[in-house]
């Protein structure tokens, strides 16, 4: 029985490997970064004891990564979970990005998370068990001037997520899509934003003890959904005049 966390080196990958450890869940860590992989899962070892895998590929390289990933597992062994708390954004993403960066921007954030999926996807039908988890960010609630690919791609993930659930209910599965806000990691960094930031490592309690839930689609921290429900609803001509 493993779990797999896609962008598990920082951030909430980070919070989500360990609050899974804890739980004496053995783990298969996917992230870019080699060094960081492996300091992470030795310390998972030592403190937690539970069998930690690692994978380092960069997300980038989508088709490669769900390959690598799915030759990973032996043949026969039983996937429970695949989470995909990764993202890729750039502070100069308002529309006029080169051709390359948008689409690295959208490999990270949609792309990578589609092909890994598909790769699983079979053999997880086929257990009639396990679980999907996705996420997504209120910056993708309305189209805006700035994070223009980003928000895109996840309102793209949100809508495969939505179809991933009517695909995977009958046969088992649970499929959750989380909508985050602002959480205090990187990504957020030195952004000024309308609610506190959450702390990763709470968020990441709360999602594993959410686990297995028929949830849908949840936000974290629950006060965002007031505000994206409100965010959806104002007229373009008051919208456009306040970005968050």
């Amino acid at each position: 029985m493993t779990w797999i966390v896609v962008g598990a080196s920082s951030g909430l990958g980070r919070a989500l490997s360990e609050a899974l450890a804890r739980r004496g869940r053995p783990l298969l860590l996917v992230s870019s970064d080699a060094r960081d992989l492996h300091a992470l899962a030795a310390d998972l070892d030592i403190v937690h004891g539970v069998g930690v895998r690692t994978l380092a590929h960069d997300a980038t390289d989508h088709e490669g990564l769900a390959s690598r990933l799915r030759a990973a597992v032996e043949p026969g062994e039983r996937i429970d979970g695949v989470l995909f708390p990764l993202g890729l954004v750039a502070d100069d993403d308002d529309g006029l990005l080169p051709p390359a960066r948008v689409e690295e921007i959208a490999r990270v954030n949609l792309l990578a998370v589609v092909s890994v999926v598909s790769a699983f996807l079979p053999a997880l039908l086929a257990q009639r068990s396990g679980t999907l988890v996705g996420f997504g960010s209120v910056a993708g609630v309305r189209g805006r001037s700035r994070n223009v690919v980003y928000a895109a791609a996840k309102r793209g993930l949100e809508s495969y997520f939505e179809s991933l659930r009517h695909r995977c209910e009958r046969h088992g599965l649970h499929v959750c899509y989380y909508t985050l806000g602002y959480l205090d990691t990187n990504l957020a960094w030195g952004r000024r934003v309308p609610l506190p930031k959450a702390d990763p490592k709470r968020a990441a309690e709360t999602i594993c003890r959410e686990l297995g839930q028929k949830a849908g689609r949840r936000y974290y921290p629950r006060a965002w959904a007031p505000v994206a429900w409100a965010v959806r609803a104002l007229p373009w001509f008051v919208f456009k005049r306040w970005e968050f």
